[in-house]
């Protein structure tokens, strides 16, 4: 293959360097860099140098030899890079000549060192199929993927998510171990003792709390005791934490329906990707494999916006550029180290590669473009098809030269769809130059892969990687979008300051915005004057004067936050002591707050801090001109979904980057999300947790440690002890001759008859329900149910829950109910029987609807007319029945009502009413220089 100079050619190598202390491995180091890159984007070139594998063919063209001195930029690093990937390339036969691996190297380093392009990470060592021996390997395993509709996916989702869990308790453990075993050793050196006093805990309590909390921590007693020694040394305890190590991706195949339905297991499957975050469903089956293909395919990135001239994206370049980093990356997935055997077998059999385009959201912007909006997310395809047209068509060209990877002649047919779908996708984005020219490479990738076939299963892909998006100058990777309108900058110096990005410059300039002004909402104006909410008039109405409002401006202007610029280390001591009263207690435990002392409300504050500080961002900008509207909006979920399916469209793997929900999100909210994107139509969806704010504390209350220790002496106390017996539960039989009452009422013109049965002390025991001219099934079934609800009573149900169970029940008839004292309407038969019982059996005067103070507490009633009260006596017979008592009770006796419970509303003539000793009535007044009862006449000595 073939490469002319575009980048490497003396017009196109415009690059001012100089050189840079910066720190790299505990230590200052002096390195040579591009002049406009940031200290930390060339330590993030630096971390990547470490890494790099040294490994050189053996036959290899002098110009590209191991030996050669290498270009001083980034330590030599960047030319040590491409001419090894010449080399290997070479080796393997994609140049002819020589010259074509020199000129290919001179324009991968010139990509790099113009920030055009940068490479993701390699391993320096590890497993391979040799390049050009081609080591013969057994095939590799095939793993079957966990699908959502089978039996595994339910276990393997418990110990992915076991997995998880275990590594970050043993993260956290670990830490804890070590900030204990540190304080251990800590405390043997800060004791001014002698030696073996301090070592010895019993002697040394300081020693002896810190070996608790460690042994409390995990620690054994051996490990306690090194730490000890290492104090007794003079030396600190010293750990590595654990390495950092990402929790093991699982991916599933789940049917797209389903999630977006969400299904039980999928709802499962929601709640551990969103704690674990490393759980993705994919909803084809090769998109699933493609996505474990992913996880080996060397990765590099074009950022899209530095591709800008004149304001329009130089097409010509981002070709040229993608066609050359698909090659590096096919020459890493031959000569590149993998972890094991197996990944080294897949990376060989199958050849994938994952070269993504960023900077898309700043194109964007610059353009002034919204993200969420659909032209955003056209133009966006447009030029992400052009990065995926011209990396296939390369690898066509590869696999006419080299051969198409093994794994393609199954998947052939697969393939040449995917490539004819993208070519027509791009046709569809007709007018956007960029998807003009996308259609013609496509067309020329599909034509020529029909015959030689395709070196790599994918070749394109859509991810995050922040040390890859750093080493581009922070540029956001695939379908993330703009990280905000304002940036961090260095000055030559080494000062960072806040400054509004690039892109947003661009914008806002082409729409005549006033920058000024735009800033000044952005980054804040760094003084009070003309602040609203906290003003100079109303701090000195405080007490403050010049000197102290100098102070907090010059506080403002150096960058402290508004609270800051309050704090007592800037007004002093005495100021806020003496003029604000603030107390030593509150100075001293560091919680006294200058603006709430002062009475400003929060709302005051929060208006003063935003003009002070700025917002950060331009979206809620007042002046901000309607065209830049959509730009500076805040996407949200919904807007990356719709950009991420936009891009899915030509990648060659689904996009791994996660939908990033609040860091305290719960389970509704990850299934909802994982829905949406399942009808968003987006080819995978994985879940993730944002980072928890540094402020985040839980309320947890203060408890009473439990001790262990050991148990107390027995002693002997006596107590009472109460035998609790259960009895079987047994029908209790009502007497043969009982009492009870018949109530006839009608119920919506329904007569019916209600017959009662009491044991020997009251207590209901039976009921019968009988009703004329009703069908015999309907008296039938009324029937059962009274014998069911009297068995049921005589068992020990109490009538409360028969009484709660059926009151309120609503069928016919209903109505108006006449026949009945205390009930007057009902919603039903079983309503109206059940409120009757309620009201005579278990004084439920809430359930009658009828005047209750017609009732007394015994439920008999005073006999009075609706509206009149009486307190005559009534016959016995009124309430006994003379056939039940056979003569027993004598035909004089009367019930005198002296029972009732219903308070009087006016007093008794001469003043309020004593309780009668001899009657019980509220009937006992003062007469003369004694007291009389007004209800039987008994005049008592005293009263209480």
């Amino acid at each position: 293959m073939r490469f002319e100079r575009v980048f490497s050619s003396k017009d196109g190598l415009a690059l001012a360097r100089e050189r840079r202390v910066v720190e790299h491995r505990g230590a200052s180091i002096e390195v040579e860099a591009p002049r406009i890159w940031s200290t930390a984007r060339i330590e993030a070139w630096l971390d990547w140098a470490d890494r790099l594998p040294a490994d050189h063919p053996n036959l290899e063209p002098d110009s590209l030899g191991v030996h050669r001195e290498a270009d001083a930029l980034i330590g030599g690093a960047l030319d040590r890079y491409a001419r090894r990937l010449a080399a290997w390339g070479f080796a393997i036969g994609l140049f002819d000549h020589a010259h074509d691996a020199e000129v290919f190297a001179d324009e991968l380093f010139a990509t790099m060192a113009l920030g055009l392009a940068a490479p993701g990470d390699q391993a320096a060592a590890g497993a391979r199929i040799h390049p050009v021996a081609q080591d013969r390997l057994p095939s590799r395993a095939e793993a079957a993927l966990p699908d959502l509709t089978g039996l595994e996916f339910r276990p393997e989702l418990a110990r992915h998510l076991g997995a998880a869990r275990g590594r970050r308790a043993a993260e956290a453990g670990a830490a804890l171990l070590a900030e204990r075993l540190a304080a251990v050793a800590d405390a043997v050196l800060r004791c001014g003792g002698e030696v073996r006093a301090c070592s010895d805990p019993s002697q040394n309590t300081a020693l002896a709390r810190a070996a608790l909390a460690a042994r409390e921590a995990g620690a054994d007693d051996a490990l306690i005791h090194a730490a000890i020694m290492a104090g007794q040394a003079g030396q600190p305890w010293s750990s590595d934490p654990l390495p950092e190590a990402p929790i093991d991706p699982l991916v599933a195949l789940a049917p797209r329906d389903l999630v977006a339905a969400g299904d039980p297991l999928a709802a499962e499957a929601a709640r551990t990707g969103l704690e674990t975050g490393a759980l993705t469903l994919a909803f084809d089956a090769r998109d699933a494999e493609a996505l474990v293909r992913a996880r080996t395919a060397p990765r590099a990135a074009l950022n899209v916006a530095a591709f800008q001239r004149d304001g329009a994206v130089d097409l010509v370049r981002l070709e040229a550029a993608a066609r050359l980093w698909a090659v590096a990356l096919e020459i890493e997935c031959a000569a590149g180290f993998t972890a094991d055997a197996d990944t080294a077998r897949l990376r060989f059999d199958a050849r994938p590669m994952a070269l993504t385009a960023a900077g898309l959201s700043e194109i964007l912007a610059s353009e002034a473009l919204g993200y969420a909006a659909e032209p955003g997310r056209r133009r966006a395809a447009a030029l992400f098809s052009v990065v995926d047209a011209a990396a296939s068509l390369a690898s066509a060209e590869m696999a006419a030269r080299l051969g198409s990877a093994r794994d393609h002649q199954n998947e052939a047919e697969a393939r040449l769809g995917l490539l004819r779908l993208a070519g027509e996708e791009a046709q569809s984005l007709a007018g956007d130059p960029a998807a003009d020219r996308a259609a013609e490479l496509y067309a020329q990738a599909l034509k020529l892969a029909a015959k030689a076939g395709l070196r790599n299963s994918e070749t394109t892909g859509l991810y995050d990687d922040p040390e890859l998006s750093l080493r581009l100058g922070g540029a956001a990777l695939g379908a993330s979008p703009l990280s905000g309108a304002v940036t961090l900058v260095e000055t030559a110096d080494g000062e960072i300051f806040r400054a509004l990005s690039e892109p947003a410059v661009r914008a806002l300039t082409a729409a005549g915005a006033d920058l000024d002004a735009a800033l000044a909402h952005a980054l804040g104006r760094r003084t009070l004057q003309g602040a609203p909410g906290v003003t100079h008039e109303a701090l000195r109405h405080h007490g403050f004067s010049d000197y102290e409002l100098d102070a907090v401006e010059l506080a403002l202007a150096q960058g402290a936050r508004l609270r800051d610029a309050f704090g007592v280390h800037v007004l002093g001591a005495g100021f806020v002591q003496d003029v604000l009263g603030a107390s030593a207690e509150a100075l001293d435990a560091g919680t006294f707050d200058t603006l709430d002392r002062l009475g400003f409300t929060a709302e005051e504050v929060k208006l003063a801090a935003r003009w002070v500080e700025g917002t950060g961002d331009l979206g809620d900008w007042a002046e901000l001109p309607d065209s830049l509207r959509a730009v500076f909006a805040e996407p949200g979920l919904a807007g990356q979904m719709a950009m991420t399916a936009a891009l899915e469209t030509f990648a060659g793997a689904p996009s791994t980057t996660p939908l990033r929900l609040a860091w305290d999100a719960t389970g509704p909210d990850a299934v909802r999300a994982q829905s949406a994107a399942a009808e968003a139509g987006l080819r995978a969806v994985r879940l993730a947790k944002r980072r928890a704010p540094a402020t985040v504390r839980l309320v947890i209350p203060e408890v009473e440690p439990l001790r262990n220790e050991a148990p107390p002496e027995p002693r002997t106390v006596e107590r009472v002890v109460e035998k609790v017996v259960e009895r079987e539960r047994a029908r209790r039989k009502l007497p043969d001759r009982r009492k009870g009452y018949i109530q006839k009422a009608s119920v919506g013109g329904h007569k019916v008859y209600l017959h009662t049965g009491e044991y020997e002390d009251g207590e209901l025991g039976e009921i019968f329900l009988d009703m004329h001219k009703e069908g015999a099934a309907f008296r039938s079934l009324m029937n059962n149910f009274a014998i069911s609800v009297s068995i049921g009573l005589q068992y020990g149900v109490p009538l409360d829950e028969f009484v709660d169970a059926f009151v309120y029940t609503r069928f016919e008839p209903a109505g108006r109910v006449s026949g009945n004292d205390s009930i007057k309407s009902a919603t039903s038969i079983l309503d109206y029987v059940f409120r009757e019982l309620a009201v005579s059996y278990l004084d439920r005067s809430d359930l009658a609807n009828a005047d209750p103070d017609a009732l007394h507490a015994d439920g008999l009633g005073r006999g009075a007319g609706e509206g009149e009260e009486t307190d005559e006596p009534l016959p016995a017979s009124k309430f006994i029945s003379k056939g039940f008592a056979r003569g027993a009770a004598p035909d004089n006796l009367v019930v005198v009502p002296f029972g009732s419970k219903k308070a009087r509303s006016e007093p008794p003539p001469g003043g309020p009413a004593e309780i009668c000793p001899a009657c019980g009535e509220s009937a006992l007044t003062h007469r003369g220089q004694g007291y009389a009862c007004e209800a039987c006449g008994h005049a008592p000595q005293q009263v209480g």
